[in-house]
């Protein structure tokens, strides 16, 4: 096939890009036999990467109640839309909504256990924070798991209580896992079917490449690694998958579990934790919040973390270690590369790297670690960085020209939920820098286009492994492409909201078309 007329970039840096470009079975080529088609001048592109996303979550959400999708703005709203869910969306006869973002809220706050209990006497009502580390309970939820007669012992986190010992109904970190693992939960062929919708919206904004990043994180390893299973055993699957799987090395093994690594269907990387997150204060910092008296933790004792990263490197796996204070950026910089000794080829990764540490972007890139950001981020939460870390936000937050600049292996991605899902939303946040408000935040780490695009296309390439045949549309590269609505190299950020793929091809096959 021979696509013309079009704007072909060879990468996100081309500055010369062709105008036509052929496609020999499943790889760009240099010559064509068979049919042309006229792109009408749009742009193509390389398939993009989000290198860390909750696909799993965002499928099961969309068999709940979606508090930032339906707009919700107050506590009594949200009551008066737990009210109106369907008894289809009440699994279990439960209530359940996600994506609570209480910065939108009027309140500005999380909803109470004596709020849902007023509303909701006797029906069990589980809301979970837009970050996946927070849940909130009512009395009725409580009682049916058990939790007001007894806790499970929790690895990190709590079982949030108030001043006179009484359960808050608000659970973070270990303690939130534990009750997602427990609430009832939609059919497998539902959530199944919800999946492809969600592979399907990414492929709408130019994704070909997704990474899962937290295989068990919401309904326990077992459930959902069978749900995946059943995924690939369907067949057509349109993107390329990595997965990340929150088990030990022991825990992999009692599964027979081993890395695997192949171009489409990647799991070759264990998923650990070395403290919460910045948004619920629970992030390792080496200096006090601001706005509120505490420096967060490290989810492991000393030497714990290097422990369990060395076994996994030693069984062929790859790392991957959500840090976000720079605290527990430095626990995790020292436990990675005590893990791999000399060897760094293997590229481990640091998802979030919020909170740089000084030092911290040239020590991941001697080492060779992959450092995967959320730059969408700062778009949604902006607001509570500036808040809970004051001048800090201004130099060290989520690094931008930094990470390039000490030749770090940077990708972008989106985290969704907790993040917007558009890449261009991520983009657009990486150019402009800027809280909800307006309020820069850290405007010195601030990208060019180009380089924020780079981030998705060969930074996300790199994170997956698969740089080495999908990194560029040059030949003999794996045609994954895209052609825009857009030329996003002339929008401003704003605009770049807009931006969507009109059609996609993964290895020369069309897996969407609206020209």
């Amino acid at each position: 096939m021979l696509l013309t007329n079009a704007q072909v970039y060879c990468d996100a840096t081309d500055t010369a890009p062709h105008s036509e470009i052929a496609l020999n079975g499943a790889y760009v080529g240099t010559h064509f036999d068979g049919p042309k088609r006229d792109l009408g001048g749009r742009i193509v592109l390389p398939g993009l990467t989000d290198a860390h996303l909750h696909i799993f979550p965002l499928a099961l959400f969309r068999l709940q109640l979606d508090i930032a999708a339906a707009r919700i703005t107050s506590i009594p709203a949200l009551i008066d839309a737990l009210h109106q869910v369907p008894d289809a969306r009440r699994h279990g006869g439960w209530l359940q909504a996600a994506v609570l973002v209480e910065d939108t809220f009027t309140e500005a706050r999380l909803p109470t256990r004596a709020e849902l209990d007023a509303a909701f006497p006797d029906t069990p009502v589980f809301l979970r924070r837009y970050c996946g580390h927070v849940a909130i309970l009512n009395t009725a939820a409580l009682n049916a798991l058990g939790l007001l007669t007894r806790q499970p012992n929790v690895a990190s986190g709590s079982f949030r209580r108030d001043a006179a010992g009484n359960l808050t109904g608000q659970a973070d970190e270990a303690a939130a896992a534990w009750i997602f693992a427990r609430a009832p939960a939609p059919p497998d062929a539902q959530i199944l079917s919800e999946i492809s919708a969600v592979i399907d919206q990414c492929l709408a904004y130019g994704l070909t490449s997704l990474v899962e990043a937290a295989v068990g994180f919401t309904l326990g390893y077992d459930r959902e690694a069978a749900i995946w299973t059943k995924l690939r055993a369907a067949g057509n699957i349109p993107v390329r998958l990595g997965f990340m799987n929150e088990l030990t090395t022991d825990q992999a093994a009692a599964r027979a579990l081993t890395p695997q690594w192949d171009a489409n269907w990647s799991s070759e990387t264990l998923k650990f934790f070395a403290d919460g997150i910045i948004g619920g204060r629970t992030g390792a910092l080496s200096e006090p919040y601001c706005d509120i008296d505490t420096m967060g933790d490290v989810m492991h004792p000393p030497g714990v973390l290097q422990s369990q990263l060395t076994a996994a490197h030693a069984a062929g796996w790859r790392i991957a270690v959500h840090a976000t204070g720079d605290r527990g950026i430095s626990q995790t910089l020292d436990a990675i590369t005590a893990a791999q000794g000399d060897d760094t080829s293997r590229r481990h990764r640091i998802e979030h790297f919020f909170v740089a540490p000084k030092g911290g972007l040239h020590t991941a890139a001697n080492a060779g670690i992959n450092v995967v950001t959320q730059p969408g981020f700062l778009h949604r939460m902006g607001t509570s960085i500036a808040r809970g870390l004051g001048p800090r936000a201004l130099g060290c937050v989520y690094p931008g020209a930094s990470a390039l600049a000490a030749n770090v292996a940077l990708a972008f991605s989106s985290d969704a939920p907790t993040g917007p899902l558009s890449p261009w939303d991520g983009i657009a946040a990486a150019i402009t820098r800027r809280a909800p408000s307006g309020e820069p935040i850290g405007p010195s780490e601030s990208l060019p286009f180009a380089q924020a695009l780079n981030a998705y296309i060969s930074g996300g390439a790199h994170a997956m492994r698969h740089d080495h045949f999908r990194s560029t549309l040059a030949p003999g590269q794996a045609a994954d492409l895209v052609v825009l609505n857009m030329n996003p190299f002339t929008a401003s950020p704003d605009e770049l909201n807009d931006c969507r793929a009109d059609l996609v091809m993964k290895d020369g096959k069309v897996v969407k078309d609206d020209l």
